[in-house]
């Protein structure tokens, strides 16, 4: 679905160049990445999930078995729109426009979980172990509101389905 994949792991996933760039390195050695866009293998939702999945076994494995249902929660819900879309109940526009809506009704939220997905990204840059496990169950938390976001999204697509 690529018009709406999850905030923390599109980032984490751009930034850390996962089928999204072309590296060229420079003479001190460091990879320098230009972004294109494209479909990369990250987009899929279970992609995604087995992502975060691994990171919280790895880092945080307290957090494993939440993580693991709120991802699976994510990618039930995700499939369940893309039903929708396909049924005519779901738009992109739809979506964009409660996106943009959430972003003013929830500005200081949205402010808080960037904040949370650019700590979790400088985490995984610099692959450091301790930010990493300290900011999963935030991140968790976090995840777990944006899946309560589209599940009253869906119902009110279901909603709309049934008039």
């Amino acid at each position: 679905m690529r018009w709406f994949v999850p905030i923390t792991i599109a980032i984490a996933v751009a930034v850390s160049g996962a089928g999204t760039a072309a590296a060229e390195h420079r003479e001190d050695g460091k990879a320098h990445h230009h972004r294109r866009p494209s479909t990369h293998v990250m987009a899929a939702p279970s992609h995604q999930a087995m992502y975060m999945q691994l990171l919280a076994e790895k880092y945080a494995p307290e957090t494993a078995a939440a993580w693991k249902q709120t991802m699976a929660e994510r990618v039930a819900l995700m499939d369940e729109l893309q039903e929708l879309k396909k049924a005519g109940k779901w738009k992109r526009e739809d979506a964009k426009a409660k996106m943009e809506r959430m972003a003013e009704e929830k500005g200081e939220a949205m402010k808080e979980h960037m904040a949370l997905v650019e700590q979790f990204t400088q985490a995984v840059q610099k692959e450091d172990a301790k930010a990493i496990k300290a900011v999963l169950p935030k991140l968790l938390a976090s995840e777990q509101k944006l899946n309560e976001t589209l599940r009253q999204w869906v119902e009110s697509a279901r909603q709309a389905k049934s008039s």
